[in-house]
């Protein structure tokens, strides 16, 4: 997971997530990575549409994605 997330922060690319809460509940985010410390990422989620701190101990998966253009015409 780590190497994804050091990918992504070191290509500039988002990354979607699946993330573990503190109550427990599972949610899916798309984050851009500003920072990664030792055991946390700071990064802007788009759900929230705020800078978050997410540890990485509690990032169950995630995958780089593409980012969004716009097409013409469309």
């Amino acid at each position: 997971m780590l190497y994804q997330l050091r990918k992504a922060f070191n290509e500039s690319r988002n990354i979607e997530i699946m993330y573990l809460g503190s109550k427990g509940e599972v949610s899916q985010r798309v984050i851009r990575i500003l920072e990664i410390n030792e055991h946390t990422v700071k990064a802007y989620c788009y759900y929230k549409k705020a800078v978050r701190l997410f540890k990485i101990e509690n990032i169950l998966s995630g995958r780089i994605v593409m980012p969004y253009k716009k097409r013409k015409g469309a």
